[in-house]
């Protein structure tokens, strides 16, 4: 009976059914307060249901009774990296690892833990030591390609990707990271195959909404568009649409075709010209069309025409309204003018706000801070410096970048982090430098200091992990040689 009564709370446990298994639990414990098997799962759930203090108290118990317990040590190093207490996490995946390092997920998560905090090389010890235990551990090839990635070792990187895909061929996450890599290398036509996988990822389909897109038509593969329509579909990142739209204009430019573009939001619409385009966003019935595809699967498209890398188009309609409130506004500072944007969407790509406090110290020119959002911490960094000019309305209307497209035109030259400010400007025909982390987006390729995409762009690339100050001297040097202070 009693038997019976712990499997019916394993049973809820394993279905997800927490409640209930809570309360089976709670009460087959009442009379075998020292059941291990009991404790050690209910421990479990309380951590599963974030109620960590309770399974702390639990764990402790489990410890008293049977200390050296590779699974209960396992779950309670968990339970605190799942509170990302990562220091305790490590010592008790550690002790559970070295009483059975069989069949052990402990030093898998190890490698985790010291990913998630930038430590690449213990993070490649920790998952190498993992694939030795399990071969077969897939998820481990693929953090270890990453990690290698992290720290600039790309050959490595390439390899553990495919040992990733590999051991499982269906691993959607592996072969799109397999993808960027490749891509980075310029191995474009596998790189381009590859990147198809991302359709198939939940992040993708769940923003894409497709249930409700409803897509019969066929898949737009370079065929003669002549008196068809298509449908393109963005995806991703407002960079990549400014980035990427340039496809759209070819192929008008190419066919005699209607087209039809699908945005995720209304708030990018007004970048398009209507006589040109269809604009739907989210919501909205999808009009009869005879083809389909994604933005940037047309990058695959243009690779086999041998027009990859095509000019980009000004494609932003003009506001009269706007382009005269910001040229009114700023007229009135003489001298040179300089955009920044420290901000990104990707902490790995954010630059602390005083690198550019402590540039705009060393010149007279006008600095001005061309993203939406100055949070509190960053505006201490600028608050002093009377040449470094923050406006609070910038882009506050439902518009996207309305004012931000305007103010870069009144601007000599836009010193920005790898965000979409960087693929306006660029677009706009400014003169753009954009600032890389030591390991920067696939669509900058390796080492280079000219960018294939834009002519007008100059790229620096930080030297080592979190550093930015070789890339900051570069500009201040440039800055005096092209601007003289």
């Amino acid at each position: 009976m009693t038997e019976n009564i712990f499997k019916t709370a394993v049973l809820h446990h394993s279905k997800g059914n927490f409640s209930k298994a809570k309360e089976i639990y709670e009460g087959f414990l009442k009379t075998n307060p020292n059941n291990l098997a009991a404790l050690q799962n209910y421990g479990t759930l309380l951590s599963q249901t974030k109620e960590y203090k309770k399974a702390e108290d639990i764990f402790e118990k489990c410890l008293k009774i049977k200390p050296r317990d590779h699974l209960l040590l396992y779950n309670y190093g968990k339970c605190f990296h799942d509170q990302k207490i990562f220091e305790k996490a490590i010592k008790f995946y550690e002790e559970s690892f070295k009483i059975e390092p069989k069949k052990n997920l402990s030093i898998y998560n190890m490698g985790n833990i010291y990913f998630s905090k930038g430590e690449f090389e213990k993070a490649i010890s920790a998952f190498k030591r993992s694939i030795e235990v399990n071969p077969e551990n897939f998820l481990a090839h693929n953090n270890l390609a990453l990690s290698y990635k992290s720290i600039g070792n790309f050959s490595d990187s390439l390899k553990s990707h495919r040992n990733a895909i590999e051991k499982n061929q269906s691993y959607v996450d592996g072969h799109v990271n397999y993808s960027t890599q490749l891509l980075m290398l310029e191995k474009f036509q596998e790189g381009f195959e590859e990147y198809e996988w991302r359709k198939k990822s939940k992040s993708f389909s769940d923003y894409i909404n497709y249930s409700k897109l409803n897509l019969t038509s066929k898949v737009w593969n370079g065929e003669n568009l002549n008196n068809k329509k298509l449908l393109v579909i963005a995806e991703q990142g407002i960079g990549d649409l400014i980035q990427f739209a340039r496809y759209l204009y070819l192929i008008k430019k190419k066919y005699n075709v209607e087209m039809i573009l699908y945005l995720k939001s209304k708030k990018f619409s007004h970048f398009f010209d209507e006589k040109n385009f269809t604009i739907i966003s989210e919501g909205n019935k999808i009009p009869n069309h005879d083809y389909h595809n994604h933005m940037l699967s047309l990058l695959k498209i243009f690779l086999k025409e041998k027009n990859l890398f095509c000019k980009p188009v000004n494609f932003f309609q003009r506001n009269k309204e706007v382009e005269i409130k910001w040229s009114e506004r700023l007229k009135k500072y003489k001298g040179l003018k300089i955009g920044i944007n420290s901000s990104t969407s990707m902490l790995t790509k954010d630059i602390p706000m005083k690198y550019f406090a402590r540039l705009a110290s060393s010149f007279d020119f006008k600095f001005i801070v061309i993203q939406k959002e100055v949070n509190k911490n960053e505006l201490k960094e600028i608050s002093n410096k009377k040449n470094i000019l923050n406006f609070p309305d910038l882009d506050s209307s439902k518009q996207a970048f309305i004012d931000s497209i305007e103010i870069i035109k009144n601007l000599d030259v836009v010193i920005t982090a790898d965000t979409s400010t960087a693929h306006l400007s660029a677009t706009l025909g400014k003169k753009t430098w954009i600032l890389l982390p030591f390991v920067a987006d696939w669509r900058w390729f390796l080492d280079e200091s000219n960018s294939k995409w834009y002519e007008n762009v100059t790229l620096y690339r930080s030297k080592k992990i979190d550093n930015w100050d070789n890339p900051f001297k570069m500009i201040e040097s440039d800055l005096k040689k092209f601007f003289k202070k």
